[in-house]
């Protein structure tokens, strides 16, 4: 029996998707407060079409007046989903547009560093979705530019408004096993794009470290609330396409934290012929044991003369609703000039961290934090 995955990902889908938010903003229209602001999505692939442009159509009184794309033909998809006004090829002919308040970068991520400090200086606030750079020193002068500019600088790390890792933070938070002491975090799936993606050159995407371990570190340092001490870390190189792009595609990272501990296994490399995304969660306490796993991406398993396993969602590993939230928290940060769930200094240390594992790999030896 031969196995094969359908994913279900088409217009039925997308149409699915708005009538979802269209739910959830009547729903949440009296909570969902906007400034009458404007926002720009630049980069519009995946992660604006199937999550960022639902999330801010959602909140009252913002707009979503631009998209932004060096391919022409995305940016006017783009576009046309968002009901937005203008759409843009060029970065530098966005920016000069005096009534655009807020730019959303979901472009890959070497190019995160140079469009947020293009945009900052232009007086735009910035939204920046993780990880924060490629290297630790373009995420300084992101830091810095933010500083200079006055403008907000946010790293969207959505898993923290995820309600079922807010659930997990609340019960550790409880002392309901006691003070967390070992994390075991899991996270495999199968990369599906071509050789020539940007995301198997790891000059400019990091490979699976920083694209899926980032999210682990994170969690990390969320649920333990201490500082990473020394960072271990081995990296394998597994399918075709890593071998000829020279990158990792299967990571395993050892933490030590002040008295605590974590291991953290992500991987590109999951067999293809199985379901989309695998992941646990294993947190042992000073008084219990923790354990949730979402491995079940696909809930639904049809067998015939063929093993299918249809997506509820395009997302493999975040709740739409975190999207939603996290944009929203944003609104409320730039209209009250507070700090975010993650403060950009915070996404800095993140980086850090993960950064450490990669060096800890090239020199095959412990890094100190």
């Amino acid at each position: 029996m031969k196995n094969l995955i359908v994913i279900i990902f088409s217009d039925v889908m997308e149409n699915c998707l708005q009538k979802l938010f269209k739910y959830l903003s009547y729903r949440d229209r009296n909570v969902l407060e906007g400034i009458g602001m404007k926002v720009a999505i630049v980069g519009n692939g995946n992660i604006c079409n199937l999550s960022h442009i639902y999330a801010w159509k959602s909140i009252r009184g913002v707009e979503i007046a631009a998209t932004c794309d060096i391919v022409k033909e995305k940016a006017e998809k783009a576009c046309k989903i968002a009901n937005a006004k203008n759409h843009y090829t060029d970065m530098d002919e966005l920016l000069s547009n005096d009534n655009i308040d807020v730019i959303d970068l979901c472009v890959p991520t070497y190019e995160h560093a140079r469009l947020s400090i293009d945009a900052l200086e232009a007086g735009k606030h910035v939204i920046c979705e993780k990880p924060m750079a490629r290297r630790l020193k373009e995420a300084k002068k992101m830091l810095k530019a933010a500083e200079k500019s006055g403008k907000d600088l946010y790293i969207a790390h959505p898993r923290r408004f995820d309600r079922r890792w807010r659930e997990i933070k609340k019960n550790i938070s409880s002392g309901r096993i006691g003070l967390p002491k070992y994390i075991r975090r899991c996270e495999r799936s199968w990369l599906p794009f071509p050789s020539n993606s940007w995301y198997w050159d790891s000059e400019k995407s990091g490979g699976v470290l920083l694209d899926v371990g980032v999210h682990c570190v994170d969690l990390v340092k969320w649920i333990f609330e201490s500082d990473v001490k020394e960072v271990f870390a081995k990296g394998k190189m597994i399918r075709k396409e890593a071998k000829e792009n020279n990158t990792y595609d299967l990571v395993t990272v050892f933490l030590k934290l002040e008295e605590e501990t974590a291991f953290i296994d992500v991987s590109w490399a999951f067999p293809q012929a199985y379901a989309s995304f695998y992941s646990s969660l294993d947190i042992i306490g000073t008084d219990g044991r923790m354990e949730y796993s979402d491995k079940n991406t696909n809930p639904m398993i049809v067998i015939k003369d063929k093993i299918e396993f249809p997506r509820y969602s395009p997302l493999l590993s975040t709740d739409l609703n975190a999207f939603r939230d996290e944009m929203k928290e944003f609104v409320h940060c730039i209209e009250k000039g507070e700090e975010p769930i993650v403060s950009k200094e915070e996404a800095y240390e993140i980086l850090k961290i993960t950064l450490a594992a990669e060096e800890s790999i090239e020199k095959g030896k412990v890094i100190r934090c």
